[in-house]
């Protein structure tokens, strides 16, 4: 990986996590793939300190299990997916029509800037791009609802569900078929529409369980 260009004023561990944790949340890792913390140090040329104490925070986090060889992306059962949808349909559609009533025309614009490129990059040989723009969608789509805490729980089991886009986004099908469902929703905010926004978001999420359920991800909800 290339060398990062690190802001000191910033300490070192939090630069740090937020390195790996940008590489969580667009795909950049498999489950096979391990983290080890000497390895990444030299390739940041920083010491291995900052690098292991990011690596226990995205543990705290949900987002990295510890190995006898390294770090690797957490696992999820069928279970825990089934509860993350579950709580994907409790919350987004809420936060949707939210940001709907709320939305301004530089927001809106840029919600559907977010999946327009997404969807430009749906055809990509691997989801990187494709998975960084629907996150980006999401931290502004969470930036506009007044609901502060609604809106961070919505941050943080994406991040959780981080594990599950690897084999969910691996297919232009599927990111394509993503895509359609946000630039719905994306429009509806637009128009500042919440009751279309609500329906958008909700059939989208529908959508996503029928794929983990053909994918056999996850079990019944």
């Amino acid at each position: 990986m290339p060398t990062p260009q690190f802001d000191r004023p910033l300490a070192l561990k939090d630069q740090v996590y937020r390195i790996l944790r940008d590489r969580v949340r667009q795909g950049d890792l498999t489950p096979e793939d391990r983290l080890v913390d000497a390895t990444l140090a030299r390739d940041m040329n920083i010491s291995r300190t900052p690098v292991r104490e990011a690596l226990q925070l995205l543990v705290h986090e949900g987002l990295l299990d510890t190995t006898t060889r390294g770090f690797k992306l957490s696992e999820l059962d069928q279970t825990e997916v089934g509860h993350l949808f579950e709580l994907r349909l409790l919350l987004e559609p809420t936060v949707a029509a939210k940001s709907a009533l709320t939305v301004d025309r530089k927001g809106a614009r840029q919600l559907v800037a977010c999946i327009t490129e997404a969807s430009e990059t749906a055809d990509d040989a691997t989801p990187q791009r494709f998975n960084a723009a629907i996150y980006r969608f999401f931290e502004i789509l969470t930036s506009l609802c007044d609901n502060r805490v609604m809106a961070q729980s919505v941050l943080l089991y994406h991040d959780r569900l981080a594990q599950l886009r690897v084999h969910m986004m691996a297919s232009p099908r599927h990111r394509a078929l993503a895509a359609h469902g946000y630039m719905a929703v994306a429009k509806a905010i637009d128009a500042g529409d919440p009751v279309t926004a609500q329906n958008a978001s909700e059939q989208h999420i529908r959508v996503g369980i029928t794929t983990c359920r053909t994918l056999g991800l996850m079990s019944e909800i």
